[in-house]
């Protein structure tokens, strides 16, 4: 995708604003530090300094708070969980959600997550070589098999098909910016004219409820929903009442599994691409595992897989924009900084910046590997967000995409679609419009 090299004029910026946001930044937002934009009314900060950065996502946080429009987009669905929270209200979340992500749970997870790519690779061999695969759709079913039997211990009573379609029908109207937004008319007014992610809502919260209050009635069985309904602050002796659990839950089950799948999705179609770099994830895999199966060992040894995933999450990350708004006149990164400005951390542009990485477009998974990664800022690269609301998940979420990738790579080769046109498309995360067309070809 070629940026438009200034930038576009209101109305056709605005249409791209609403419709898919990257096509809207300017080459300046690839190139410069950073591009200050406004007039009397509105003043807008495209931020890609990483030392700008670090201002706004962890030094002078209390000055850049979550703004009104992120909330319209995720507070329908996400209500006042951990997502959306702010000030103390997400501190004594974050607090009591931790402990279900320590590394030492995360490892005994492991074997869960390789089970659900190797189920999956049983469904491909019974539709055998030359099978046409959406890998969006096959990635989503991984995931959220994953965080259904890790998190929710088998999750009775969810459909996943179905509660992963409800999820696209949010993200996919609710979930993307709409001119109600722009013009800041009633919350209400956006669901009205979105039907059908207000009915996505409706299925899915009261999904979750029904879980809540079956678990509440049963004994514990050690998952995370357990951990939360027990979880108490230990500074007000706050728990979290029936609402506030749903609202974290869908948290889990909605960015949870996203994250992974989509980072899966494209990991997939850039191996698709470039067969020696694929072989070189199955010669590790081999080297390392043998014919066995994938071991959380296993995994964390796979360091040229893992690039390979973070590469992916560079050129395509899952969260491509982060907004934040001015609370207080302030600085950043040196630069005087007005209250009210609306502040956009293009993550996507910030990946693909001409300044931080060499050529930039290119799909070079030794980017990552130590002596080159051993400089870099770590605001440069921000796949899980920065500062101290950093995805509470990212240890999960890497070692669960290089288990799955790991696993697949080797019983499978998988070729995109020639005829389909890649677009990445904003819809809170980046999805790959019209789903991802590759062709089966099975390995022994």
């Amino acid at each position: 995708m070629n940026p438009p090299e200034k930038p576009l004029p209101y109305l056709q910026g605005l249409w791209k604003l609403l419709d898919n946001p990257i096509e809207a930044w300017s080459r300046a937002v690839y190139e410069e530090p950073y591009v200050l934009r406004g007039n009397d009314r509105q003043t807008l900060l495209y931020a890609t300094d990483p030392a700008m950065l670090k201002d706004i996502l962890l030094d002078r946080m209390a000055a850049f708070p979550k703004d009104w429009m992120s909330d319209r987009v995720t507070k329908p669905a996400l209500g006042e969980g951990l997502l959306t929270a702010q000030g103390e209200a997400w501190r004594w979340q974050r607090r009591a959600a931790a402990p279900g992500f320590r590394p030492d749970n995360v490892a005994g997870m492991t074997s869960v997550m390789v089970a659900a790519a190797e189920a999956a690779l049983t469904r491909w061999r019974e539709m055998g070589d030359g099978a046409r695969l959406d890998i969006a759709t096959e990635m989503t079913a991984i995931t959220f098999q994953v965080i259904l039997d890790t998190m929710l211990s088998g999750g009775e009573g969810i459909d996943v098909p179905v509660a992963a379609a409800r999820i696209t029908d949010y993200l996919e109207t609710l979930g993307k910016v709409s001119v109600p937004d722009l013009l800041q008319w009633p919350t209400w007014t956006r669901i009205a004219l979105a039907p059908r992610g207000y009915r996505a809502i409706v299925y899915l919260k009261a999904m979750v409820d029904r879980m809540v209050a079956r678990r509440r009635r049963e004994a514990g069985r050690g998952d995370l929903v357990d951990l939360l309904m027990q979880a108490q602050d230990p500074e007000s002796g706050r728990r979290m009442d029936d609402g506030l659990l749903r609202d974290n839950l869908l948290t889990f089950i909605g960015a949870g599994h996203e994250t992974t799948a989509l980072s899966l999705t494209w990991s997939l179609y850039l191996l698709g691409l470039d067969p020696g770099t694929a072989a070189r994830v199955r010669a590790e895999v081999s080297e390392i595992a043998g014919e066995a199966a994938i071991t959380h060992e296993v995994a964390e040894r796979l360091v040229f897989t893992r690039q390979v995933v973070q590469e992916a999450m560079r050129l395509y990350p899952p969260l491509p924009l982060v907004t934040r708004m001015c609370g207080e006149d302030t600085e950043a990164g040196g630069v005087a900084i007005k209250a009210g400005t609306f502040v956009f951390i293009p993550i996507y542009a910030l990946h693909r910046h001409r300044r931080l990485w060499r050529d930039p477009d290119a799909f070079d998974p030794d980017r990552f590997a130590p002596e080159e990664s051993a400089g870099r800022h770590r605001f440069a690269y921000l796949p899980f967000g920065g500062g101290p609301r950093v995805c509470i998940g990212q240890t999960f979420a890497m070692i669960e995409a290089v288990a799955i990738l790991a696993t697949l790579v080797r019983g499978a080769e998988l070729t995109p679609d020639p005829g389909h046109r890649i677009r990445p498309l904003v819809r809170v995360s980046m999805r790959p419009q019209g789903g991802m067309p590759m062709t089966l070809r099975l390995r022994p």
